[in-house]
């Protein structure tokens, strides 16, 4: 299954979600308006709308406030959830041994897929072998590990634990889990009202003597009803949990031996579970509420198996390790870098990749398997990361650093428009950011523009940690330095669109997008636009190049029903932004008739440049597709 078919899939499921809990909240308010009627010695032959309007309207009132109360909870994304849990968020500059080796397996990971590196939180008073990934979107997701995680597993085990769940990050699968969460809360406060008003009814004075006898009763049976309804809600909420949760474990645990093309990986750590002695169980009074998100069964053994989020552990292990004769390792703790003998070196310095080549079918050939990075792929990413300098992956990790790193990539290696960007530099930040931004932009210069790509992605984490208040100055000094020579070229395009599609979303300056756009042909102007972008960095409008890029983009939306009869002309800045806008409420499918039409007019000629290397990761970052800056790098260096 390919990204866009798993994020269509999430998008399903989601829906049927909405479908259950509307049927199970009807469910209640009808039985509860039989419970009603009864105490109240309802004799009428119709519907006595009245009491059910009520009924409705505390028991639904009292379910949506419920649910909405805990989905605001979590509104903060994926780390309102670490929080909840007991988690606590590991500094991207740790030189702690055992959260610099987690932080450099997250990295890897991150810019194999392709997506924005992930804050990392760690749950340091849980023994128990687990990890979960949680957030509504790329933008605000967290990785996050058990101190046992870190502790038991070596660091290939490690990696095949953070690949399972960088599997539920990219299939779209963390708001779904985290809208379970609050499906089930509001279903769970059902119950917790009525066993309020049980113990209410119990508590008040009698009178029987009053006229219509003693109300206790009614009462009573209304806090019942409530209670045991509530119950049941949340027993039917934990079946449906617990269902999509087994499935969804399956495919993460083969994605993650897809990513790392090493089933002893995750299928150790696995094992380690198994034999080890607190196995993947946790300590929080939250673990119940997020067992459906962990990596392991963290709540022991299901007294109903239909309740257990996670498949059996042998079947997993068998499923990946098919050969396994049924016994359990002894776990001792692994030395911190263990890598299974399999220790992989390259060449220091920002020179390691400058000059790299890639193809335009080993391009074509990411692209097919974007959401799915290999072996290989992860081979790539870490001689990507090793081709940063240490010094500059000091910065990275250093909210002041990452500011001046991004603003570095900014200035020109044009002496008069230098001088304006550092006099626009000066007014807006404080001498040490300058001098660090024209200290990493010597150190930068020439470089491939896919190594600029992951440098964005390594300092996402460190600029989360901006306040706001701080991030409403890089973004505006961000804006000004783009503006200062008067013009926006794709790179600073590319840059600004990822920064602020990230960060916006963090600092809740946007909103997430909703899916409008369900057919090509709802934004036929806003492709031709895009193909004519793209055709038009293979050559001037109107030549074999351009023509031949156009041809080979529009023959793959001929393909989905689209016909696209003339090139587009030449197309600004602003009409590229704004059909990339366009694009991004499209569902996952359009998404990707679109994304394949861009790469088929960029691969037309056989080679990927530069600048076509930056609006494709520009197109695919803004519409939520992740493409890895090797993937698409080109041939010429900036």
């Amino acid at each position: 299954m390919d990204f866009f078919q798993s994020q269509e899939d999430a998008r399903r499921r989601t829906r049927l979600l909405v479908v259950l809990f509307a049927a199970s909240v009807g469910a209640i308010i009808l039985l509860l308006y039989g419970v009603a009627g009864f105490a109240t010695q309802w004799k009428g032959g119709l519907v006595d709308w009245r009491l059910l309007g009520l009924v409705a309207a505390v028991s639904g009132g009292i379910i949506g406030l419920g649910s909405g109360y805990k989905t605001l909870q979590l509104s903060g994304g994926g780390a309102a959830l670490a929080r909840e849990l007991g988690g606590r968020a590991v500094d991207p500059d740790s030189t702690h041994p055992e959260e610099r080796q987690l932080l450099n397996v997250v990295e890897e990971m991150a810019l194999a897929s392709g997506v924005p590196v992930p804050a990392v939180w760690v749950m340091d008073d849980e023994e128990g072998i687990n990890a979960f990934a949680a957030g509504h979107s790329p933008a605000d997701a967290v990785v996050g590990v058990t101190r046992g995680c870190m502790r038991a597993l070596s660091r290939d085990e490690l990696q095949g634990v953070i690949a399972h769940e960088f599997s539920h990050i990219l299939n779209g699968d963390m708001r779904l889990n985290l809208r379970l969460i609050g499906v089930v809360h509001g279903l769970l406060v059902l119950a917790i009202i009525g066993r309020i008003v049980m113990r209410g009814a119990a508590e008040m004075r009698g009178s029987h003597e009053r006229k219509g006898g003693d109300p206790r009763l009614a009462i009573l049976l209304f806090g019942v009803s409530l209670c045991a309804l509530g119950y049941l809600g949340v027993f039917f909420g934990k079946l449906i949990k617990a269902a999509i949760s087994r499935q969804r474990e399956f495919l993460a645990d083969a994605a993650a031996v897809q990513f790392t093309r090493n089933p002893d990986s995750i299928g150790g750590a696995l094992l380690k579970i198994g034999g080890y002695a607190y196995g993947s169980e946790l300590k929080t009074p939250r673990a119940e509420e997020a067992s459906h998100m962990m990596f392991g069964n963290g709540m022991g053994h299901a007294l109903v198996a239909a309740l257990s989020t996670h498949p059996p552990l042998e079947q997993r292990i068998r499923a990946i390790l098919p050969h396994w004769d049924g016994t359990w390792p002894q776990v001792g703790l692994p030395e911190i870098g263990a890598r299974g003998g399999r220790e992989v070196r390259f060449p220091e310095g920002g020179a390691a990749f400058a000059g790299a080549t890639v193809t335009a079918a080993q391009a074509r050939t990411a692209l097919s398997r974007m959401g799915r990075p290999t072996g290989e792929e992860m081979v790539s990413a870490q001689r990507l990361g090793a081709g940063i300098p240490a010094e500059l992956q000091g910065w990275l990790r250093d909210s002041a650093g990452a500011q001046a790193a991004v603003l570095a990539m900014l200035l020109s290696e044009n002496a008069a428009g230098r001088a304006r960007e550092e006099s626009v530099l000066e007014e807006g930040a404080d001498a040490r950011t300058c001098a660090t931004a024209v200290e990493i932009a010597g150190l930068i210069a020439g470089w491939h523009s896919s190594q600029l790509i992951a440098m964005i992605d390594l300092a996402l984490p460190s600029l989360r940690r901006l306040t706001p208040a701080e991030y409403g100055r890089f973004s505006h000094l961000l804006q000004a330095l783009i503006e200062a020579d008067g013009q926006v070229d794709l790179f600073e395009f590319m840059l600004q669109k990822v920064v602020r599609r990230h960060l916006d979303l963090f600092f809740r300056r946007s909103a997430p997008t909703r899916a409008e756009v369900r057919g090509l042909g709802e934004v036929a102007a806003e492709a031709c636009d895009l193909l004519g972008a793209f055709a038009g960095l293979s050559g001037a409008v109107g030549s074999v190049l351009y023509e031949q890029a156009w041809a080979a983009g529009a023959e793959v939306l001929r393909e989905h029903g689209l016909r696209l009869e003339a090139g587009a002309g030449a197309v600004s800045l602003e009409r590229i932004d704004a059909a990339l806008d366009r694009f991004d409420r499209a569902v996952p499918l359009v998404k990707k008739q679109l994304l394949y039409a861009c790469a088929a007019a960029v691969f037309a000629d056989g080679a990927v440049s530069s600048e076509e290397a930056e609006l494709l990761r520009a197109v695919a970052d803004t519409i939520g597709c992740p493409v890895p800056p090797y993937g698409m790098a080109a041939g010429a260096v900036r």
